[in-house]
């Protein structure tokens, strides 16, 4: 949460000429309120089964570039899927970083400062072993897009 992902996926998939998903985004519209309702109204879980079945929606479409919610990859399901059919870029970022830009917002999992960072803590090793590309989400994201098309094109040579 905080590192850019919708931001950069929208500029990656520009880049690469791809359609882009935000996850969050179809979730808020398959469910028809926004997410922090959700959590409110139907808890987490259901937000995080909802997730799964909105992410494999989403990929058995056409190729593109999706940005999944920081909590996507906790579902041993969702890992096994993207680990087959995608390549996934971590965008990496700093715990506190990340904490100062969603501090005060309406996130429902951005509430309170040291459960935000175990939060983030926790999801290290799992990003660090999920993804096929990491990058630096702390420069400006038009900086971290060509970060990862590079990789992308170096990826693909080898």
């Amino acid at each position: 949460m905080g590192a850019g992902k919708s931001t950069v996926g929208r500029l990656l998939a520009e880049a690469l000429d791809r359609p882009f998903v935000d996850a969050d985004t179809a979730i808020e519209e398959h469910a028809e309120m926004p997410i922090p309702e959700i959590f409110s109204r139907k808890g987490e879980l259901w937000f995080r089964r909802m997730e799964e079945r909105i992410i494999r929606d989403i990929v058995a479409g056409p190729a593109g570039v999706i940005a999944l919610g920081g909590g996507a990859l906790g579902r041993e399901r969702t890992r096994g899927l993207l680990g087959r059919v995608a390549q996934v870029v971590w965008l990496r970022l700093d715990p506190e970083a990340a904490w100062e830009r969603v501090a005060g917002s309406d996130r429902p999992l951005a509430g309170e400062r040291e459960r935000f960072l175990r939060r983030g803590a926790q999801r290290e090793p799992i990003y660090r072993e999920c993804a096929d590309i990491t990058v630096d989400a702390t420069a400006h994201p038009r900086d971290t897009t060509t970060a990862i098309v590079a990789a992308l094109e170096e990826a693909s040579a080898s």
